[in-house]
């Protein structure tokens, strides 16, 4: 079953900056260092990265998650990542900076496939999801705005 999400977020950091930030994948644990414990790159070509990532989520028992994701540049605007091993093998996620005058436009657009028995779980997925993604973006913006300056 696939559970599709899409939302915008309005960043005041320049588009550029950000995409440095979400492709630099060794890196991204600092984002959510409770939930992503480790990440490591399998394999890395010009517009390809494969990564691994040990997932944890902590409800009333303790989940860990290993899987294996591609991430794709497909254009200097636009990135892709696909969830190529693990529970969620086959979900998709894509994720276009649009430069603005002031800032970037950043949408995502997520192709969560899920198990037949996560169908019921779907509106709290994406819930979490959306924020999880939201959270990662403002604090991207953070940084990205706080290297602008030189600080």
């Amino acid at each position: 079953m696939l559970a599709l999400l899409e939302f915008v977020l309005h960043l005041s950091a320049p588009s550029e900056k950000l995409i440095e930030l979400a492709t630099d994948y060794a890196g991204l644990s600092r984002y959510l260092p409770n939930q992503l414990k480790s990440i490591k790159i399998i394999e890395e070509n010009n517009n390809e990265t494969i990564t691994e990532e040990e997932l944890v989520f902590s409800t009333i028992i303790k989940n860990k998650i290993i899987q294996q994701t591609k991430h794709s540049k497909l254009s200097k605007t636009e990135l892709k990542s696909e969830i190529i091993l693990g529970p969620a093998t086959g979900s998709t996620i894509l994720v276009t900076f649009s430069k603005l005058n002031e800032g970037t436009d950043v949408s995502i657009s997520a192709n969560l496939k899920l198990s037949l028995k996560a169908k019921f779980l779907s509106p709290i997925i994406k819930k979490l999801y959306k924020t999880v993604m939201t959270g990662i973006l403002y604090k991207m913006n953070a940084d990205a705005l706080q290297q602008k300056s030189g600080l």
